[in-house]
């Protein structure tokens, strides 16, 4: 128990306060829907299988988190029972998925529909028994590693987990009686616990292994490359990509239903929802460290960041357009242009909403992929499309739009990216910003340059700008007569 309290704080605060509000925004989310009226016919399976697939899937990324090291490493310092520390690991992590992922997700279905009480606690029990599912796979994956195995022997449980996968979701697929997709669950929860009984502790312990270092001959690195190879093997990056490009090869079969109605650009839209990219920054706070301190890094990065997430939209917008060209029908200038126009716009809004707001103090990553800031952009898209299907003239007036964009995003995150212009800490973001000022009663002291070696003639002052929150401080000559001795002094 001294376990699960002490990772239950880590993961909900010390006095648990994010279940508490996670459990509040659980009940407004339901009375809101309840009381509006909106009811929607949903079948008995898709609540389960909702249920099923997104606390599996939930589950899954919370334990692959790359923070799970540093949270649990004061844990396995000291001396504990396997099974006492494994049960523990399990139920704080399903205690997390469930309260703060599933129960929303559940509020919204169980506020649309009426159901049974048999059907609510069916879709619990199988919300459970994904997350300890995906646990007891994690401990099979993660064995064979810390056993140091070939890859062979790593992939041998491959066959189980189809196997055990096909049994949990079959059953709601073909089946769809209540009672065997309870049984099959309790089956599956019971294999679990017996499985977790055998499991190592160690293996929820996954500290990062330092990388090998690469040397570079070149004088420049290229920041495009940084985040291509970034993309290439980060696998949750990669999949998000990959599973996009699927649906860009299916969709215009889908839209294509819709006679009359200039439906493509919404599927422009539709693919620019490639959010893990857009939060970079957020998700490596070290990275973004790097970037705002060092001068002259903020409109070099921005700008390639910025070309990484169109050349990624536009990536999948081709494989848009060739199937489109395909299935339905030829793709004309136009629809190319709006393509591009899309791609590009979402990359900019993308880049200066994670640029001047990026998301902080989260917990672990499953906090920061499921965060709503994520969803500005999209929404925004979404509109824009939609206004480009009814009035074909928009595109012209968002191209408009974007040249004006392109043009500002380069002095925003250029020359202009200063604490002295922005009023806004290039290290920090806080605007708690505070300008420092000459005393002239000061004459022999002070931030001052000396043009003479009379120190009490031509006494040029460096005004100071301190950020209040992290200590960082700029320091300027402000007036063009100052700066133009100083180059005739010292030039």
């Amino acid at each position: 128990m001294i376990i699960f309290q002490n990772l239950g704080e880590q993961l909900f605060g010390a006095k648990y306060e994010r279940a508490v509000n996670s459990l509040i925004a659980c009940i407004i989310l339901f009375l809101a829907i309840h009381t509006a009226g909106i009811e929607i016919e949903i079948a008995p399976s898709i609540l389960l299988l909702t249920a099923t697939a997104f606390s599996m899937g939930i589950m899954w990324q919370t334990l692959n988190s790359s923070g799970n090291a540093d949270r649990m490493a004061g844990l396995f310092m000291l001396p504990f029972r396997n099974r006492e520390m494994t049960f523990s690991l399990v139920l704080a992590f399903t205690s997390y998925t469930l309260i703060t992922k599933t129960f929303l997700v559940l509020a919204l279905f169980f506020a649309v529909h009426e159901w049974s009480v048999l059907q609510i606690a069916v879709s619990l029990l199988c919300a459970c028994n994904s997350c300890f599912s995906a646990a007891a796979w994690y401990t099979m994956k993660n064995e064979a590693s810390l056993q140091n195995e070939t890859l062979f022997h790593r992939k041998k449980f491959l066959p189980v987990y189809l196997l055990w996968g096909g049994a949990i979701f079959a059953p709601i697929f073909l089946v769809r009686e209540t009672m065997i997709i309870c049984f099959i669950a309790l089956t599956s929860m019971l294999i679990s616990f017996f499985r977790l009984m055998k499991a190592d502790a160690y293996v929820f312990y996954q500290p990062v292994s330092a990388k090998l270092l690469i040397k570079h001959t070149k004088g420049t690195g290229s920041i495009f490359l940084y985040l291509l190879r970034y993309l290439i093997t980060n696998k949750n990056y990669l999949l998000n990509t990959a599973g996009l490009c699927v649906i860009a090869g299916v969709m215009p079969f889908l839209l294509g239903q819709f006679e009359g109605v200039n439906v493509m650009p919404l599927g422009f839209a539709v693919l620019c929802l490639n959010t893990p990219i857009c939060i970079l920054l957020s998700c490596d706070p070290g990275l973004e460290q790097a970037v705002r301190t060092l001068p002259g890094q903020a409109k070099r990065f921005c700008t390639n960041y910025c070309f990484f997430i169109f050349s990624v939209n536009m990536a999948v917008n081709s494989v848009y357009l060739i199937s489109w060209q395909i299935g339905k029908r030829g793709v004309n200038s136009t629809e190319i242009i709006t393509a591009l126009i899309i791609a590009l716009q979402s990359a900019i809004l993308s880049v200066l909403l994670e640029w001047f707001c990026p998301v902080r103090n989260w917990k672990i990553e499953n906090d920061l992929w499921h965060h709503p800031r994520k969803y500005i952009v999209p929404l925004i898209m979404f509109l824009v499309a939609g206004l480009i299907g009814m009035w074909s003239i928009s595109i012209w007036v968002l191209l408009c739009i974007v040249i004006a964009e392109v043009l500002s995003l380069s002095l925003v995150v250029g020359g202009y990216n200063t604490m002295k212009n922005t009023k806004r800490c290039p290290k920090c973001s806080s605007q708690n910003i505070v300008r420092v000022p000459d005393n002239q009663n000061r004459h022999a002291s002070g931030n001052n340059i000396y043009t003479s070696t009379f120190t009490l003639m031509k006494k040029i002052p460096v005004i100071r700008y301190v950020c209040c929150d992290c200590g960082y401080v700029e320091n300027w000559v402000e007036t063009q007569r100052e700066r133009d001795e100083i180059k005739r002094t010292f030039g």
